[in-house]
């Protein structure tokens, strides 16, 4: 099965989604329409190119600073705590003022997934 990446970016208004691999640009007022906006872009593509949509897995890819823009429940200084990562540093990728290298993207992608299977093991009491 192929895969077809779309960025997504917080933009003034919304959001867009990008893949740019298929020349596809998509865009909504909630991360929802947009999702929709883009699954449709590219099943119309497919339609077009006479191929199946089904062959393709779509995924949703996030930078940083569009990330801790769309999910403000995660906490700069809790996540550079829990990583062992210099906060400052955590900060300015957020901020869009340094580009984290792949490993460093790679570690906080690891560290919010693992944290996110922890929250799926919660329940109250």
């Amino acid at each position: 099965m192929k895969t077809v990446s779309f960025l997504i970016e917080k933009v003034e208004g919304g959001y867009t989604a990008y893949a740019q691999d298929y020349s596809i640009l998509a865009e909504g007022d909630t991360l929802e329409e947009t999702y929709k906006d883009a699954t449709e872009a590219f099943e119309d593509q497919c339609e077009y190119l006479n191929e199946s949509p089904n062959d393709y897995r779509i995924e949703f890819k996030y930078d940083l600073p569009t990330l801790f823009e769309v999910y403000k429940i995660v906490n700069v200084a809790a996540l550079a705590e829990r990583l062992n990562m210099n906060n400052s540093l955590i900060s300015q990728y957020v901020t869009g003022k340094k580009e984290p290298s792949a490993k460093q993207k790679l570690r906080i992608e690891q560290g919010l997934h693992e944290f996110a299977r922890e929250l799926l093991k919660f329940s109250f009491a």
